[in-house]
């Protein structure tokens, strides 16, 4: 048989009622059954519904729902693009929608995205990086010798760090004569004029330069 028991003061961590009832809580405790009970959550803090107050009942088992209050989502930073909206907190629930910069995108892959504001924080993390295109290569050699051009070129829209869409880069004793082919591991046989520079695994390798604007 359920024994019916009264409401004491209910504990709510970052959360509080109103301050009479501290005051006077030998008169107000405990409360019968089908009492109701007022709360607030402290700032930075919303209740699962995501509003600033609460209300719960006195029942058999006890207070219900179960008062809590939960941290709210910050507005988060973010490089390379920005945050639509002057929102600094967001209620559980709440959404927030964010656009990354030419040139970059979000983890779908698209420029914009939107996130919310779950019990444990964001549903995602909002990033934005760096778009990259495929250098695409004339050649099926896996090694070039001193002196000889490998000739590649990127995806369509983009280029280049020299703002072209194809470019050679000769096999030099030092390596490679463009910076811009580091992405090409090159080595060296010796140190003398004999030499060899390592194309590429395949003929597609990530093009780590800037997208076309």
């Amino acid at each position: 048989m359920l024994v019916n028991k009264p409401c004491g003061l209910p504990h709510i961590e970052n959360g509080k009622i109103a301050q009479y009832y501290y005051n006077f809580r030998s008169y107000y405790f405990p409360m019968r059954k089908a009492k109701k009970l007022s709360y607030s959550c402290t700032i930075g803090y919303t209740t699962v519904t995501g509003t600033q107050d609460g209300r719960i009942t006195c029942t058999a088992e006890g207070w219900s729902p179960v008062p809590r209050c939960y941290k709210k989502c910050n507005k988060p930073l973010l490089e390379n693009g920005f945050v639509y909206g002057t929102e600094i907190y967001f209620k559980i629930h709440e959404k927030l929608q964010y656009k990354c910069n030419p040139g970059y995108h979000t983890p779908s892959g698209g420029t914009e995205d939107t996130v919310q504001c779950q019990l444990e924080g964001w549903s995602s993390r909002p990033s934005c990086t760096k778009k990259f295109g495929r250098i695409l290569y004339f050649t099926a050699q896996q090694e070039l010798q001193l002196n000889e051009t490998l000739l590649y070129k990127c995806d369509e829209g983009y280029h280049t760090a020299g703002g072209n869409t194809t470019e050679a880069a000769v096999c030099l004793t030092h390596g490679w004569s463009l910076a811009v082919v580091s992405l090409l591991h090159c080595i060296l046989e010796n140190q003398q004029l004999q030499g060899s520079c390592s194309a590429p695994e395949g003929h597609i390798k990530l093009c780590s330069d800037y997208m076309k604007v």
